[in-house]
């Protein structure tokens, strides 16, 4: 095993782990300031969930301050006590009373997290496996070193530790990754040098290894585990968010709880990011823009500027490509592995007629299906052709200028800046095509959730999956064009653009019957989901229900929706044609048939079992045509086996 000259550890759910949800440290330090000065606080923070919910302005506030001060957003927590005290009290305080106060409750946070710390059981084994010289400990906190080495000491922590590195006590952190170069230089040791252990995906795993610091993720299951259930059963002062007075849904019945979540999710992380530009994709992403200037008409808080940006897969590709060569056209050819030159150019955005000539020149029919196009010699030598190089890269050229014209109109430019992009999912393709049109852009992607890429990820990428947290995830994302289908616009899809008196003008292809079902079915739910997000944004505010409170009800909506659908939905599914113009070629009929004599057979047959298993997924959603045929019995059936799969 290779040695290390200094390994450096996360401390929280690394070292130290918590019997109770993080944020209920926070609400006991707030009971302790009531039971103290109760009296002689403002009356809207006359309970420990106000105070909470003080206390997260505050720290957002002095995290933004330090942020335009050129670090990261840290915060220290005397700084927040002391600020939080400020706003809290009725009457200004002598400096000498705020101070002693200040350290009073940093006193009984520290007492608070004593007795619900507890050490990781496998961490010193951990430790010991890896050879090394030495070891320090790199978190990102708000309370500094001292603080931190108490807690590490009283949890029985045995290795010594040369230094204890806390991302307040440097104003940066470890998700900037500028924490990691501060310790290194202060230690004076190199990426190479370095091995990072943590329990964060992200700032513990992605970005260390980003700055050539080798890096494990460590995750017991066991642990992770039961830190994943405490912290879901964790809502302040009551056990079910959706109980509070003004409480616009009673249960997880409604998919509208699913929507507000996510969105609610993007906005704070885009606010916790400093991002000022929201751009929702086209299709999918007018509703998801729909809710998000709901909730932000609503909201006590102040959200990003939101943009809708009219884009896809096939509007964005061909201009984001680098080169024309069957080694970039691999970006498409990945997901779509066999198609024919007809589908190719549709999938590009191309007039099959303009380039009729060169495929006539080659000998490839139009139509003819190819396995591996990008190994047949005839396409090799198609894309070997200079004049049919040039040919493409005058359309290519031609579109780029069209949607980097309609981007600009739009206030997306290409500058060093950080925006957010929101879509539907599954792979963020468009989200890659921007990104290569604009490379000193940095774009923060938001999905429903995403499956593994097929292509490699542009450097200035980055994407989160609502859902890929849940253990289920990748099971319900196996069914998922029934979500699209109540995602969807009545505008149609993208497929090019043009100017037009002076401005640029984003093509839309409408499906007729496509559109008969948006009008309906789904625009009488959207507009109930729109308005019920509006209403749950005001009750979580008022109420201090966070979003991470409210996701395992959201998941729950989601999940009914997709594994006990409703007849309704069901009947509006089955009779839509889904766009699939992009690799396809073409619309996709979603009509299906009743198979009584291959289900009678399955009963006593193992291989037409597996046919009409086979025959289930390839309706694309086989729980709604189970209940299409009112065959309820068997859909919890199918669910358990889809989940035990995955």
């Amino acid at each position: 095993m290779q040695s290390y000259e200094l390994i450096s550890l996360d401390i929280w759910d690394t070292i130290l782990r918590r019997d109770c949800h993080p944020d209920a440290i926070k609400v006991e330090t707030a009971t302790v300031l009531l039971e103290q000065r109760g009296d002689l606080l403002k009356e809207e923070y006359r309970s420990a969930r106000a105070l909470f919910r003080l206390r997260q302005t505050v720290e957002r506030d002095l995290g933004q301050q330090s942020t335009a001060q050129g670090f990261d957003d840290e915060y220290e927590i005397y700084a927040v006590f002391r600020e939080l005290l400020v706003r809290a009290f009725l009457e200004p305080h002598p400096e000498e009373e705020l101070s002693a106060l200040t350290e009073r409750l940093v006193a009984e946070e520290l007492a608070a997290e004593k007795r619900h710390i507890y050490l990781d059981p496998g961490i010193e084994a951990k430790v010991d496996s890896i050879p090394h010289e030495r070891l320090v400990c790199i978190s990102d906190f708000y309370a500094g070193e001292a603080f931190l080495r108490e807690l590490i000491e009283a949890a029985g922590f045995s290795k010594p530790l040369e230094r204890v590195l806390v991302s307040c006590d440097f104003r940066v952190n470890k998700r900037s990754g500028r924490l990691f170069e501060e310790a290194e230089k202060l230690l004076g040791i190199t990426p190479a040098e370095h091995m990072h252990l943590g329990d964060n995906a992200y700032s513990d795993v992605e970005v260390p290894k980003r700055l050539g610091i080798a890096a494990e993720r460590y995750l017991p299951a066991e642990e992770h585990k039961r830190r994943e259930e405490r912290e879901r059963s964790f809502v302040g002062d009551a056990k079910k968010p959706l109980q509070y007075p003004g409480a616009p849904l009673s249960g997880s019945d409604d998919v509208s709880l699913f929507f507000y979540g996510f969105v609610r999710n993007l906005a704070e992380e885009a606010r916790a990011r400093d991002i000022k530009k929201i751009y929702f994709f086209t299709r999918e992403g007018e509703f998801y823009k729909g809710i998000y200037d709901a909730m932000a008409a609503v909201s006590k808080r102040s959200y990003p500027k939101s943009y809708l940006l009219e884009v896809s897969r096939l509007a964005t590709f061909m201009p984001s490509l680098r080169e024309i060569s069957t080694k970039e056209l691999m970006r498409l050819w990945n997901q779509y592995s066999v198609q024919s030159m007809q589908a190719l150019f549709t999938s590009l955005g191309v007039d099959l007629e303009s380039v009729r000539e060169f495929l006539q020149k080659h000998e490839i029919p139009a139509e003819e299906v190819i396995t591996y196009p990008w190994q047949d010699e005839r396409v090799q030598a198609l894309f070997a052709d200079q004049a049919f190089l040039e040919c493409m890269e005058a359309e290519r050229d031609e579109k780029r200028a069209l949607l980097l014209s309609y981007c600009a109109e739009r206030d997306l430019c290409g500058a060093e800046e950080e925006v957010a992009i929101v879509d539907i999912g599954w792979r963020g393709t468009i989200q890659d095509n921007l990104c290569h049109l604009f490379p000193k852009t940095k774009m923060l992607g938001f999905y429903i959730g995403l499956i593994p890429f097929l292509n490699e990820q542009p450097e200035n990428a980055e994407k989160r999956g609502y859902i890929d947290a849940f253990r289920s995830a990748r099971a319900l994302m196996t069914v998922s064009t029934p979500f699209e289908m109540i995602c969807n616009s009545p505008n149609g899809s993208t497929v090019g653009y043009s100017a037009k008196d002076g401005k640029i003008v984003a093509l839309r292809n409408c499906e007729q019957e496509e559109d008969a079902i948006f009008f309906s079915y789904t625009k009488a739910l959207q507009k109930h989901i729109v308005e019920t997000c509006a209403a749950l944004c005001i009750y979580c505010e008022n109420q201090l229900v966070t979003e991470f409170e409210l996701r395992p009800l959201a998941w729950e909506s989601l999940k009914r929706f997709i594994y006990e659908p409703k007849r309704e939905t069901v009947n509006a599914y089955f009779a839509l044609r889904h766009n699939e113009e992009f690799g396809v070629g073409s619309y996709v009929d979603r009509s299906t048939r009743f198979r009584p004599v291959l289900m009678a057979l399955a009963l006593v047959s193992k291989k037409k079992r597996q046919e009409f298993k086979d025959f289930l997924r390839d309706t694309t959603w086989p729980q709604g045509y189970l209940t299409k045929y009112r065959l309820y019995p068997l859909i919890g059936m199918y669910n358990r086996i889809l989940e035990q799969y995955y």
